[in-house]
């Protein structure tokens, strides 16, 4: 491996760290949380870059290795004292070769990446705060006393997905919201969480490097902060509807199985 030296200025202070060499050069950083058209937007800057965006779906699809690696990173950020340097070579490896990243667990660390990554833009998707609970219930997280839990497991089970998975992704929203205890049933803490958290994106991101975007908002004013041409002839990316998901889940405890699921809903994975 090929190793350098990376000095950050963190807190007023300086960081120096040794980082692997990769072929990580993160251009936009996704801030916004699930469900508020985060894969859409991945597919929309794979579209517009041609390189890889790192999103929840590189892990149940195709990195289910990195469930662990993404722990680790968050339970370090926890500690009192943490280890800056562990933090960002994780993230460095972990987002080697992509261009950018949406979603959770990335979204947690937008703050780490954008001191990592100076030149990159910063993206915050978002929607109206209770269709955003809705559809985080019907996919994401459901309370424990719905049955819908039980489906959505069932369903995970023939990809593979464990208790492991679970709890990364629980705590990984933990993180992001800065609340390591908070009761995840409770619709109306959840709600402020929301609002909170894009309210701090909004006073940590400078101005001139951030934009937020609006569910349905589609190419102009993403291109625009990008400085890219719209692109001709297609549509900006419209998937992950909660129906789709529910469709997906139904059709997954059905067939059990991912090959067929691929074919019938193109374009989703």
């Amino acid at each position: 491996y090929i190793y350098y030296l990376s000095v950050l200025l963190t807190n007023n202070s300086l960081v120096i760290i040794i980082m692997m060499e990769t072929s990580t050069t993160i251009q936009v950083i996704g801030a916004g949380l699930p469900r508020t058209g985060t894969n859409s937007m991945k597919k929309a800057l794979e579209i517009i870059y041609s390189k890889p965006c790192y999103h929840m779906y590189e892990i149940i699809f195709k990195k289910q290795s990195d469930i662990t690696k993404w722990q680790q990173l968050i339970d370090e950020s926890n500690k009192t004292t943490l280890d800056k340097t562990k933090i960002y070579n994780g993230l460095n490896e972990l987002l080697n070769g992509y261009v950018a990243t949406t979603d959770l667990p990335s979204c947690a660390f937008y703050k780490e990446l954008m001191t990592m990554y100076p030149d990159a833009k910063v993206l915050l998707t978002i929607r109206d705060k209770y269709d955003w609970l809705y559809s985080l219930r019907k996919v994401v997280l459901p309370k424990s006393t719905d049955p819908w839990k039980l489906k959505i497991e069932e369903g995970d089970q023939v990809l593979g997905i464990d208790s492991n998975f679970y709890k990364m992704s629980e705590d990984s929203l933990k993180f992001a919201f800065q609340k390591n205890h908070i009761n995840l049933d409770d619709d109306e803490i959840l709600l402020e969480c929301y609002d909170e958290y894009n309210r701090l994106v909004q006073e940590i991101v400078p101005s001139e490097r951030l934009l937020i975007h609006h569910l349905g908002d589609g190419w102009e004013s993403l291109c625009q902060f990008l400085n890219v041409d719209i692109p001709n002839d297609i549509s900006y990316p419209c998937v992950n509807s909660h129906h789709q998901m529910t469709q997906l889940t139904e059709q997954l405890i059905k067939h059990k199985s991912l090959d067929d699921i691929i074919h019938m809903f193109p374009g989703l994975i």
